[in-house]
C-alpha cells in the first residue's frame, strides 16, 4: 500500500507563496540592505518548490548580504531558507548542515522561538533520513520549548510532525493521538491549514489499518475544509486519499474520478510532487482495470517528476510497480530490470540510514565529553575562587580564622572528590551507552534487512509454485530439464531464506543472559551470512569439538561478537587466504580459536584494539566500535578474549566463555 506517499512535510514557520515572482523581482531592482534581503527571502519561498536552482541562487545572495550587514536574525533566516530548498530537493544531508548552522545562530541569539524552530526542522530531517528515534527526541524538545514559553503559534505543526514519526514507527494509535492534539490546537487558534493537515494524516493511518470507513470520513472532512478555505494543495491530498479508499474497495470508476481531480488541482498550482503521486495512483487504477499499457504510460509521467525532484521514496514505489506490471505482462527481462533498480535504490537508502545511525554514536559521545569538560572547567573556576577567598580571609583575619579555613578546605576537598566520582560514573555510563546503542542499532538494522529480503523471496517463491502448477496442467511444456530448473531455483530461494533466518538472530531483543546457546550453530550462521564475501577468496576450515557446544548467555549478543571477529579476519585477508575456526570444551569453560593468515596487527596496536573508536581504516570505512563492542559482550558473559599476532602476517583470537 502507498498511503504514506502523499504525506507532505512542512518545515516549521514556512508558508508557501505562488504566483508572486514577477512582482517580487520588480520590487527587488531598487532595494538595498535589509529591504533587499527581505524581498530575497520572499522570492526563495515563492520559487523553492518548482524552481529550486533559482531559489538557491537568491538564498545564497540573501545569506551573503546578511553577513555583510552583520544582521544575525537575517543570517539565521537565510540559513533556514537555504536548508528548506535542499529539503525539498531531497538533499537532506545539506539541509541538515544548514539547519544546524541556523540552530547555532539561534542559540547565540538566545532566541527561544528560533531554537524551537531549529529543533523542529532538525527533527524532520532525521525523520526523512530514517533515524526515527533521534527525530522524536528533537521534535519532543521543540514541543516542550513551546509549552515552556507559552508559544501557541506553530504548536499544531510540531504535534503533526511528532505524529508522523509514530506513523513511521507503525504505532498508529499514538500517531492519531498527536494528530488529534494538533487538530485541537489548530481549531483553538482557527488555523485551518493545520486542521486540514491533521485530518489527512489521520485518514492515512486508518488506510494503513484498513479501516476504510474512518479513513473516508476524515478525507471527506478534509476535502470540505479545503474547499472552504480554498487550499488547493491540501485539497489534492484529500482527493487522493478518497480515491485510494475507492480503489481498495474496488470502485474503480470513482477512484479514477478522484485521482484525475487530484491531478488537475496539483497541475493548477504546478505542484510537481503532487502531480507525481497522482500519476502513480492513476497507474495503480489502470493496472486494476487490466490495462497494463495505460498503467505504464501514467507511471512514466509520474516517475519522470519523481526523478526530477529526487523524491527517492516515490521512485522506490514506482520501480516496484513497474516490476509488477511487467511481471503480469510476462516480460521477465523488464520485470527483472526494474526489480534490480528497486533493490539498488533501496539498498542505497538503507546504507545511508546505517551510516547515519552509526555516525550518531560518536556525535552523542562528543556532546557528553563536551559536557564533562565544561563541568570540569566550572569546577576549576569554583576551586580557584574558593582558594582566593581563603587567602583573603587569612590576610584580614589571620590566626583566629585559621580553623575556619581548614574546615572550608576539607569541605572543598570532599566536593572535589565527589565531583571526581561523578565524572568517573559519567564516563562509565558513556561506555555502557555506546555499547547498548550500538547493539540496539545493529539489531534493528538486521531486522530491517531480513524483512526487506523476505518480501522478494516470497514473491519469487509464489511465482515458482504458480508456474509449476501451469506446467503440470500442460503436459506439452513439462520436461525433465524444466524440473531441474525448478529444483535449482527452489534451492536458491531456500538458501536465501536461511540467510534471513540467520539474520533474525541479530535482531533478537531479549535481554536474558541465561539461555542455552549453541556456539557451533552461531558460528555456522555467521559463516552463512558472510559467505558472499569469503567464498571466492578465502578457504574456511572448521574443527569443532564433538563434546557439546552449549554455553550460558544471550544468543543475539554472542552472534554479534562472533560476527565481528570473523568479519575482522575476513577483512585482514586482502587477496587469498585461510580462516581456521577451532572449538575446545574444557572442564569449566569453552574456547573458540579464530585464526587467519592475513595482515597482522602491529605490536603497538594490540593494546588499543579494544578501545572505542580506535581504527586503522580510512575515514568513512569503519567506526572503530566493532572490536570494542565484541570485547564488551564477552566480558558481560564473564569471559575474556586473548589476541596474538606477529605483526606482519597472521592473527589468532582466543575467546573463552564459562560453561
Amino acid at each position: 500500500m502507498r498511503a504514506t506517499s502523499y504525506i507532505t512535510i512542512l518545515l516549521c514557520t514556512i508558508s508557501l507563496c505562488f504566483g508572486q515572482s514577477d512582482s517580487l523581482l520588480n520590487a527587488l531592482k531598487d532595494k538595498q540592505g535589509k529591504d533587499r534581503v527581505e524581498i530575497l527571502h520572499q522570492i526563495v519561498l515563492d520559487q523553492w518548490l518548482n524552481y529550486p536552482a533559482k531559489a538557491m541562487q537568491y538564498g545564497e545572495e540573501a545569506l551573503q548580504l546578511s553577513t555583510e550587514i552583520n544582521d544575525s536574525l537575517m543570517i539565521s533566516k537565510s540559513l533556514r531558507l537555504i536548508a528548506g530548498v535542499y529539503y525539498y530537493k531531497g538533499d537532506y544531508d545539506q539541509s541538515l548542515d544548514y539547519n544546524r548552522r541556523a540552530f547555532d545562530m539561534a542559540v547565540h541569539l538566545k532566541d527561544s522561538s528560533l531554537i524551537n524552530n531549529g529543533y523542529n526542522n532538525i527533527g524532520l530531517l532525521y525523520y526523512n533520513l530514517g533515524s526515527y528515534q533521534t527525530a522524536l527526541e528533537y521534535l519532543l524538545r521543540a514541543r516542550d520549548i513551546k509549552l515552556k514559553i507559552g508559544e501557541i503559534y506553530g504548536m499544531a505543526t510540531t504535534l503533526n510532525n511528532i505524529g508522523l514519526v509514530f506513523d513511521r514507527l507503525e504505532d498508529y494509535e499514538e500517531a492519531r493521538r498527536y494528530f488529534g492534539q494538533a487538530y485541537d490546537e489548530a481549531t483553538g487558534i482557527n488555523k485551518s491549514d493545520d486542521q486540514l493537515y491533521a485530518l489527512n494524516n489521520i485518514g492515512i493511518t486508518y488506510i494503513k489499518e484498513n479501516n476504510l470507513d474512518a479513513a473516508l470520513d476524515h478525507f471527506r472532512r478534509g476535502l470540505k475544509l479545503s474547499e472552504e478555505i480554498a487550499n488547493i494543495n491540501w485539497g489534492a491530498v484529500s482527493l487522493r486519499g478518497i480515491g485510494e479508499v475507492k480503489l481498495k474497495r474496488g470502485d474503480l470508476d470513482s477512484a479514477y474520478y478522484y485521482f484525475k481531480e487530484s491531478l488537475k488541482n496539483s497541475e493548477s498550482i504546478d505542484d510537481k510532487k503532487g502531480i507525481s503521486e497522482a500519476y502513480y495512483l492513476l497507474s495503480k487504477y489502470a493496472l486494476a482495470k487490466e490495462r497494463a499499457k495505460e498503467a505504464i504510460q501514467y507511471l512514466d509521467l509520474g516517475h519522470a517528476k519523481a526523478k526530477q525532484l529526487q523524491i527517492r521514496q516515490q521512485q522506490l514505489s514506482n520501480l516496484k510497480l513497474y516490476s509488477s506490471i511487467y511481471a503480469l505482462q510476462g516480460n521477465s527481462e523488464l520485470e527483472i530490470k526494474y526489480l534490480n533498480e528497486y533493490i539498488e535504490l533501496r539498498d542505497s537508502l538503507f546504507a545511508d540510514v546505517v551510516s547515519r545511525n552509526l555516525n550518531l554514536i560518536p556525535l552523542k559521545l562528543k556532546e557528553e565529553e563536551d559536557r564533562l569538560r565544561l563541568a570540569e572547567q566550572q569546577a576549576e573556576i569554583r576551586n580557584q575562587l574558593i582558594t582566593n577567598q581563603l587567602f583573603t580571609f587569612i590576610i584580614i583575619i589571620t590566626v583566629p580564622l585559621l580553623f575556619v579555613m581548614i574546615i572550608l578546605l576539607r569541605k572543598n576537598d570532599r566536593k572535589n572528590k565527589e565531583l571526581q566520582r561523578n565524572n568517573e560514573e559519567l564516563k562509565k555510563t558513556q561506555k555502557l551507552l555506546i555499547t547498548s546503542e550500538k547493539m540496539a542499532s545493529l539489531g534493528v538494522l538486521a531486522a530491517g534487512v531480513g524483512h526487506e529480503i523476505n518480501n522478494p523471496l516470497n514473491f519469487i517463491k509464489n511465482g515458482i509454485e504458480a508456474l509449476a502448477r501451469k506446467v503440470e496442467q500442460n503436459s506439452d511444456i513439462k520436461d525433465e530439464e524444466m524440473d531441474a530448473y525448478f529444483k535449482i531455483i527452489n534451492e536458491g530461494v531456500d538458501r536465501a531464506t536461511n540467510i534471513v533466518k540467520s539474520l533474525s538472530h541479530f535482531s533478537r531483543k531479549g535481554l536474558e543472559g541465561d539461555e542455552r546457546c549453541n556456539i557451533h550453530e552461531i558460528i555456522e550462521n555467521c559463516l552463512l551470512i558472510l559467505n558472499n564475501k569469503i567464498r571466492n577468496k578465502i578457504r574456511v576450515s572448521t574443527n569443532f569439538t564433538s563434546q557439546g557446544a552449549e554455553v550460558k548467555g544471550n544468543e543475539g549478543r554472542l552472534h554479534q561478537a562472533m560476527m565481528n571477529i570473523i568479519a575482522n579476519a575476513e577483512q585482514a585477508i586482502k587477496e587469498e587466504g585461510t580462516i581456521e575456526i577451532t572449538t575446545l570444551k574444557k572442564e569449566d569453560h569453552f574456547e573458540i580459536w579464530v585464526e587467519d593468515d592475513g595482515e597482522g596487527i602491529p605490536e603497538e596496536n594490540l593494546m588499543k584494539i579494544s578501545d572505542p573508536f580506535f581504527t586503522t581504516k580510512a575515514p568513512g570505512e569503519g567506526t572503530g566500535l566493532g572490536l570494542f563492542i565484541t570485547f564488551s559482550i564477552i566480558e558481560e558473559h564473564n569471559g575474556h578474549i586473548d589476541v596474538k599476532s606477529d605483526g606482519d602476517r597472521g592473527t589468532k583470537f582466543t575467546i573463552t566463555l564459562p560453561l
